[in-house]
């Protein structure tokens, strides 16, 4: 009986440590690469296939890669206006956008997005 009281323990306490980890780690990783409420310049720096940067999501000093074109967001851009301020909500998407002559920039999916 006193051999099976210790591999009880420690099984519990096993169980426990694998539990709690594998919890809090999904918790973790659903969340990070969401970033919230964020005020920045959505800018249009011209075609990629012509060397320009696409749509550029402009926050404080970093530049993230934003899908789409001027045409994807009407209620932004006005005729020949290709800066627009704007608040997101947005998902790093763990990709490298490419544009331009080989400027990268960390690609972005909006979840919510609205003028200022």
């Amino acid at each position: 009986m006193k051999l099976k009281k210790p591999i009880f323990r420690f099984c519990t306490v096993l169980l426990i440590a694998f539990t709690t980890t594998a919890c809090s780690s999904s918790n973790v990783s659903g969340n990070e690469d969401i970033i919230r409420d964020q005020a920045g310049t959505l800018r249009w720096g011209g075609a990629p296939a012509v060397d320009g940067v696409g749509m550029l999501f402009i926050v404080d000093e970093a530049e993230y890669g934003a899908p789409g074109t001027p045409d994807d967001y009407p209620e932004f851009f006005e005729e020949n206006i290709y800066e627009v301020e704007v608040r997101a909500d947005f998902k790093l998407t763990g990709e490298e956008s490419v544009r331009g002559w080989g400027a990268t920039f960390p690609a972005i999916e909006f979840i919510k997005i609205e003028k200022l």
